[in-house]
């Protein structure tokens, strides 16, 4: 029957793209007459180069192609038309160098991160409206390319409020500050006065799971002030996937796949004249999210009679999450010779947890307390940013007028660790997530300042060249200077060489330092070691030092014809004491680190498979690759118009040096980087993604058809030797969006991702009960859980 299935849809996915080139074909062949004025022009798939952008440089006016450095611009309708519920997997589907994993487990499955450029989350600024975004307090410790990333959640950011999104892929801390390694990605809200609309989106994949409805609005209003109101709201509900292997036992596996959640979300922006040259402006998201993710199954007979008598059947844990996160800018903006913004941002994200559906063995046995529902504490995070920007443009008599900006930065953090309930830590706790104890407790503060230089000139018409300078200091830190050059010449009026060098650095977060918990799989569990706690002392775990980076980029613009955009960009990254999750710790010494912390073994578990881990500088890397973009707007007369994108990424990361492990941990033969690390940071991200995507529009009719090709990702899985190695193979996903609009304001859609149910290469059972019961390397890029489809209504307003 699989061999039938596959006989059926390969021709069928040939068939579609064959489609696709034959409409080309058919638009080359015919008579170029102009498009019937009914026409809508067609949909905005890929990134914009006529867009003007607002990040990476400090320049008015500037187109993306114009730029120095390579930027995409995804516009509103191209998020909508990848069909995805969420800012992260819509930016996945259309843009190349830009990856997000499948799925995730405990709190990584409830916070997803992504990736730029291959590098680690936490290498990639996030802005909103050219504002530092806060960071999740939510730390990111499963065994990934993510593993110990702290990172913005852009889920929390509501769909319906992003005007486009601006991708610089070139270091930018020089001009942004610590995080922009890989890159910065900037959210603009949508912030005009006529736009609007309502729509509602329902879909499910074809296992028949994952039910998932999406209702989105937003509305523009011009104020009797002058001022400009837009609002949005969203509310997305997403049901469980589950694409776990046989568990082997009678209660079945359902720890692979996506966790029920629903988020609730609003925002808005505001701007209002002061007068002729001033301009106050404010703006703010919140959401609420709801949550919860199966855990490994606990069989019949794992424990003791008195938790066989409560589950006769075994049991699933399930962990819950409770979060709420907002943010708020206000601000006042000057315009004329000499440009001012002073600004304040203050954002916060607050997460409860709970472990329930569960039992804690110790306490069963002790107390006879068979409590299944524990409060097992929470995490909380803000930060006030402050910020004071300057610009003048001023002449120096060169080909154009020289750019010059300067400014000032102050942020406070904060970082809270909360302990759970006694019951939830007592003696082991309970199963798959014991509670915070109070020894793991957190509640931490400090303070950075940063002051930049920027300065751009045209010492020819044909030739742009800038630079930036920027100083930071974080309390516990310390100082560092960040450096970068940038310049592009226009050899012609239709082709540009651009190159840039930077340096850069990632500070190390609140929660980087100071996470702590334990973390129960199959049959294993590892205990997170804080930094400067008693256990991390004990193994000679060092303090944390900030990532420093040394890029450098080299590429071209070009225009061969007209309306055809060709972009190509190669880069090097060089990180120095990239932070990782050192290897997993056993022994003698470990369980003395463990006891030293006052942490308890979980019952069931044998000691000698309890690890200890800590965060640490493990390893330099160098990252090198090549992005590559194309797009095409291309008339087809009476057939109406055809949009083709096209974008290419190649990466490829290697480890220069492995850190020495601290004198305590190479005396008993221990190392700090094991295989699970080195194939995490070099091959568990595809080297090669491909996208090709068509947008044809005529009349009221609308098709956006995308074909990604991933090449295959490797990974090695385990928590002691011997590691299982698992691919996802190359696949190519194909997602398809149909559209009809019954009025100018109404428009119904159809459309599927990942329309040929492609998954993964699938795991041996015999390994998958050995990891999780995993069925599907968590690492693919596209998922795990095969196909969708959707419906979707949008009514304009």
């Amino acid at each position: 029957m699989a061999l039938s299935v596959v006989s059926y849809r390969a021709p069928l996915r040939l068939a579609l793209v064959s489609l696709g080139l034959s409409a080309s074909s058919m638009a080359l062949a015919a008579p170029q007459a102009p498009a019937p004025a009914t026409d809508a022009p067609a949909a905005d798939i890929g990134t914009s180069g006529d867009a003007i952008i607002v990040t990476g440089t400090r320049e008015s006016g500037r187109l993306a192609r114009q730029s120095a450095t390579p930027i995409d611009v995804v516009k509103a309708d191209t998020l909508t038309a990848t069909g995805q519920s969420n800012l992260v997997d819509s930016l996945r589907s259309v843009l190349p160098s830009f990856n997000a994993p499948a799925v995730g487990y405990d709190v990584g499955a409830l916070a997803r991160t992504f990736a730029l450029r291959g590098l680690s989350p936490s290498q990639t600024l996030i802005l909103v409206n050219g504002k530092r975004r806060h960071l999740s307090s939510s730390i990111y410790a499963d065994s990934d390319p993510s593993q110990g990333s702290n990172v913005v959640d852009l889920d929390m950011i509501p769909l319906a409020a992003v005007g486009r999104v601006e991708v610089l892929r070139d270091g930018a801390a020089a001009q942004y500050g610590s995080d922009a390694i890989a890159g910065v990605i900037n959210v603009i809200l949508k912030d005009d006065a006529n736009s609007g609309g309502v729509s509602v989106q329902g879909g499910k994949y074809y296992a028949g799971d994952g039910t998932s409805i999406q209702a989105n609005a937003d509305k523009g209003v011009a104020l009797k002030d002058g001022g400009v109101l837009h609002l949005s709201a969203g509310y997305r509900y997403q049901d469980f996937t589950n694409r776990s292997g046989d568990s082997g036992g009678v209660q079945p596996a359902k720890v692979q796949g996506m966790p029920r959640s629903v988020v609730v979300s609003g925002g808005y922006d505001y701007t209002r004249p002061l007068g002729e040259t001033l301009d106050f402006y404010s703006f703010g998201t919140y959401a609420w999210r709801k949550a919860r993710a199966n855990e490994n199954p606990r069989q019949p007979g794992w424990f003791s009679d008195a938790v066989d008598a409560l589950y006769p059947q075994g049991f699933t844990p399930q962990e819950t999450l409770n979060e709420h996160d907002f943010s708020v800018t206000g601000g006042i903006k000057s315009h004329g010779d000499w440009a001012m913004d002073l600004s304040s941002t203050y954002g916060r994200d607050t997460v409860k947890l709970r472990n329930i559906s569960t039992i804690n063995p110790d306490l069963l046995a002790d107390t006879g307390n068979a409590q299944t529902d524990f409060n097992v504490g929470g995490f909380a995070a803000s930060e006030w940013t402050s910020n004071l920007d300057v610009k003048h443009q001023f002449d120096l008599g060169l080909a154009g007028p020289a750019t010059f900006a300067f400014g000032a930065e102050n942020r406070y953090e904060t970082y809270e660790i909360r302990a759970g309930e006694p019951t939830s830590y007592y003696s082991g706790g309970p199963q798959a997530f014991p509670g915070f104890r109070p020894s793991d407790a957190a509640n931490v503060h400090r303070n950075s300042v940063a002051g930049y230089a920027d300065l751009t000139l045209r010492p020819v018409k044909a030739w742009e060249l800038s630079g930036a300078l920027r100083w930071e200091h974080y309390n516990g830190v310390g100082s560092r200077l960040n450096g970068k050059l940038a310049s592009r010449y226009d050899v012609t009026d239709r082709f540009a060489l651009r190159g840039s060098v930077s340096t850069g650095f990632h500070a190390p977060t609140l929660a980087q330092q100071n996470y702590s918990a334990t973390t129960v799989t199959t049959g294993y569990a590892s205990i997170q070691l804080p930094l400067g706690s008693p256990g991390a002392n004990l193994l000679g775990a060092p303090a944390l030092k900030p990532e420093t980076s040394t890029s450098a980029s080299l590429g071209f613009v070009a225009e061969p014809v007209h309306g055809l955009s060709i972009t190509v960009d190669a880069y090097r990254i060089d990180v120095k004491n990239r932070i990782i999750e050192s290897a997993y710790l056993y022994g003698d010494l470990a369980q003395a680190a463990i006891a030293a912390n006052g942490t308890t073994i979980p019952a069931g578990l044998d000691p000698g498979n309890v690890s200890a881990v800590f965060f640490t500088n493990g390893v330099d890397t160098r990252t090198q690759g090549v992005d590559m973009t194309a797009s095409w707007v291309m008339p087809a007369g009476a057939l109406g118009t055809i949009r083709w994108d096209a974008g290419l990424a190649y990466v490829d990361t290697t480890i220069r040096r492995v850190h020495a492990a601290p004198a305590v941990l190479a005396d008993a033969g221990l190392a700090l980087v094991d295989a699970v690390q080195r194939t995490n940071l070099t091959n568990a991200t595809p080297s090669w993604k491909a996208s090709l995507a068509a947008a044809w529009t005529s009349g009221p009719l609308d098709l956006t058809l995308r074909n990604t090709f991933y090449s295959n990702a490797r990974q090695a899985q385990g928590y002691a030797e011997p590691y299982y190695i698992i691919d996802t193979g190359a696949r190519v996903i194909t997602d398809l969006d149909i559209g009809y609009r019954v009025t100018p304001q109404v428009r119904v859609g159809v459309g599927a991702n990942n329309l040929f149910d492609v998954h993964p290469r699938m795991i041996p059972t015999a390994i998958g009960q050995a990891l999780n019961y995993d069925r599907y390397s968590h690492v693919a890029p596209y998922g795990i859980n095969g196909g969708s489809y959707y419906l979707r209504l949008t009514v304009n307003l």
